[in-house]
């Protein structure tokens, strides 16, 4: 296998105190974003319509707003997507998102016959569909940190399992912090992306896990740490690989991917990054102070 760093030699382990002051600091703050500030619910969650409208002309805010004011809707959430002031975003909680959604497309036609529109996005979702969504999506979340504990438990050790299942939990509870703090809409695609993110982590915890697992077979001398230090050097390369050509892909979503998945492919880069920082430090980190405190009796 190509190797980024040549006979890498960094004690991971003997810095694992920073990483876990990190990782308790943004987690403090991601806390506070999401009681102070709340995640931007798509409708998806909240209920209601969504209408991604493309115009041939350009045209304003102000204008868009004036003509809801005809039907009464001059308080829905007007989002204007890029600097040609040609796309915008018309968004609105309402009883009946159907007939809302025929409402918006029927002013525009009439307040502006000249100005083509396209409607590249176009969403209804009753509010109490998206209550029940929004708890079916807790739940599928937690079932899949649930069998990652299992599955890693009984593949490595209840040890891995455990630090892994916390490492998941910092990973999607920072993404979900950057996302309140950036005010990206949280909808189902976003979800998506997180469970995505569950799954590249756990991946990459599970290589780390096994080279660990194996360097103990040969080192069974050696202090744990020294074990853990040198299971995380030798698979330094094939983590930096990995992750560097996979936000290669996931940048290019983001630039040339369009808004429709923005959201997603943002999502998937900030998860992807964090994902790798928790699988080499907070994992190994977890196990290590776990064997200081209660060491594990050798075979």
């Amino acid at each position: 296998m190509l190797e980024i760093v040549k006979n890498p030699n960094i004690d991971f382990i003997g810095k694992k105190k920073y990483g876990f002051v990190f990782s308790v600091v943004i987690t403090v703050i991601t806390l506070i974003l999401i009681f102070a500030i709340g995640p931007n619910f798509g409708i998806d969650f909240t209920g209601g319509a969504l209408l991604q409208i493309k115009f041939s002309q350009p045209i304003t805010t102000s204008q868009l707003r004036n003509s809801l004011a005809h039907i009464g809707k001059e308080h829905a959430s007007i989002q204007s997507l890029g600097t040609e002031k040609t796309e915008y975003i018309i968004r609105a909680s309402e009883e009946d998102p159907v007939e809302f959604a025929k409402a918006v497309k029927d002013v525009l036609a009439t307040n502006f016959p000249d100005n083509d529109r396209q409607i590249l996005r176009e969403e209804t979702v009753e509010p109490k569909i998206g209550k029940e969504l929004l708890m079916k999506t807790l739940w599928a979340i937690i079932i899949a940190l649930i069998l990652i504990l299992i599955y890693v438990s009984f593949r490595f050790d209840y040890r891995f399992g455990t630090a892994a299942v916390i490492a998941l939990f910092h990973d999607a509870l920072f993404t979900i912090g950057v996302l309140v703090l950036t005010q990206r809409e949280f909808s189902i695609v976003v979800v998506g992306a997180l469970l995505t993110i569950i799954g590249y982590s756990i991946n990459d915890s599970i290589v780390i896990s096994d080279r660990i697992r194996e360097k103990q077979r040969k080192m069974r001398k050696e202090p744990y740490n020294v074990v853990l230090n040198t299971g995380l050097n030798e698979t330094l390369s094939r983590t930096i690989l990995t992750v560097g050509t996979t936000l290669l892909a996931v940048i290019a979503l983001l630039i040339f991917g369009g808004s429709v998945i923005a959201d997603f492919a943002f999502t998937l880069l900030v998860g992807f990054i964090i994902g790798t920082y928790s699988s080499i430090f907070i994992v190994a980190g977890i196990v290590s102070v776990w064997e200081e405190k209660f060491p594990k009796k050798k075979k």
